[in-house]
């Protein structure tokens, strides 16, 4: 056998202006895609109607935003998730994101017995999905049967959000969505500062995740 390194091919190949097009093409599609990331992540989807429900963890204004929003629409409760607090817990009154969100609503005006409690049970993983299990038995247990949800979060973790809502909460329930913006990058320019990279690559990882990987 004659052992060669190389060899001979014959055959169409693309031309300098065949290249080009493929590099404006390519180039297009990349832009088209990471202009539209974002929004993809955020979504906005009705309804926004029945129980308001907001992801514990949300700053501050992003709450403001989120109250205001419950006042001003057709709500007949509001729920509060999230885990156990993990650092520094025993310095406050508060043992639980869901709980300490629950006293800022009241401080902004929402009636104690409008609020529910729900906190999940574990959270050394899948935190989102957790949550959504514990609202779930709360609802459960509280006799609730009103099927319309109205999930309230911030930035690009909303599609992830409400698909895991949608896993815990079964088909039976109609979950809207809002995804209330982040103050440390504008939406649309969020790919100017390391906050936006961060949290948007991050979630298009975690997004792929639970979409293929993830099985309750």
């Amino acid at each position: 056998m004659k052992f060669e390194l190389r060899r001979e091919h014959t055959g169409k190949q693309l031309t300098g202006q065949g290249r080009l097009l493929v590099f404006a093409l390519s180039l297009g599609l990349i832009s088209i895609l990471f202009f539209n990331l974002y929004p993809f992540l955020a979504p906005d989807h009705a309804p926004k109607t029945g129980i308001m429900v907001i992801e514990g963890w949300i700053n501050d204004e992003a709450l403001v935003d989120a109250a205001h929003l419950y006042k001003a629409g057709n709500y007949s409760l509001i729920a509060c998730t999230g885990i156990p607090i993990e650092i520094g817990s025993y310095l406050q009154a508060f043992g639980s994101y869901s709980e300490m969100t629950a006293a800022r609503l009241h401080e902004l005006g929402i009636l104690e017995n409008e609020i529910l409690v729900c906190t999940a049970d574990d959270f050394t993983k899948d935190r989102t999905y957790q949550s959504a299990v514990a609202l779930r038995d709360k609802l459960t247990k509280e006799g609730i049967t009103e099927k319309k949800l109205h999930l309230v979060t911030t930035g690009p973790h909303g599609r992830r959000s409400r698909m895991l809502f949608k896993k815990a909460l079964g088909n039976d329930y109609e979950i809207g969505i809002t995804c209330l913006p982040e103050p440390t990058y504008v939406p649309s320019k969020w790919f100017a500062c390391s906050e936006g990279v961060r949290s948007v690559v991050g979630e298009s990882i975690a997004y792929v995740y639970a979409k293929l990987f993830f099985h309750p």
